[in-house]
């Protein structure tokens, strides 16, 4: 029998005290994640209590998808993602992606995503789309801290905005 990560009541209160949390970060750091033509799809790995909101006109539930520990869902159509970050909020637009639900990290687990480091990134090319965007396309990983444990983005093109004008400088590495 498989038990869920966060009941649903206990999910609700999370999500709107992780609004309230959020609501005064300011802007936030944007990633754009569009439909790929070849059919391979965008996961997005993190930890529940980093989720302040989402929303997609489909979900499908994943069963068997990974194991117990993870609980996913295909997401479509219009996809937003509201994620409390260390410093400012973190919004992931999608066409279409999986999103893998994993419980908070209080310690690091072998095998389990980085807890230490702000962000690291791999991208076979990176193209400059104006002061405070970049196109990352070819095998792209983002993995970024969140006060939960760390958020990982993998697709083949992310398109990346920091609202002010700090930049994120690409690094190999994922």
């Amino acid at each position: 029998m498989r038990t869920p990560i966060l009941s649903q009541a206990g999910f609700a209160l999370l999500l709107c005290a992780a609004a309230a949390a959020a609501a005064g970060n300011g802007e936030p750091e944007i990633f754009f994640i569009p439909a790929n033509s070849s059919g391979s799809e965008a996961t997005i790995k993190l930890p529940v209590g980093a989720v302040s909101s989402f929303s997609a006109s489909n979900a499908e539930a994943l069963t068997d998808y990974a194991g117990p520990e993870i609980e996913a869902m295909r997401l479509s159509g219009d996809v937003r993602i509201e994620v409390i970050g260390i410093g400012k909020p973190i919004q992931i637009k999608a066409d279409r992606v999986v999103l893998e639900l994993t419980a908070d990290e209080a310690v690091q687990r072998k095998g389990s995503l980085p807890l230490t480091g702000s962000r690291q990134l791999h991208s076979t090319r990176v193209i400059e789309d104006g002061d405070a965007t970049q196109t990352f396309v070819g095998n792209v990983v983002f993995t970024l801290q969140t006060a939960s444990g760390a958020l990982q983005i993998r697709a083949d093109r992310v398109e990346h905005t920091e609202r002010l004008g700090v930049r994120m400088e690409p690094r190999a590495g994922a």
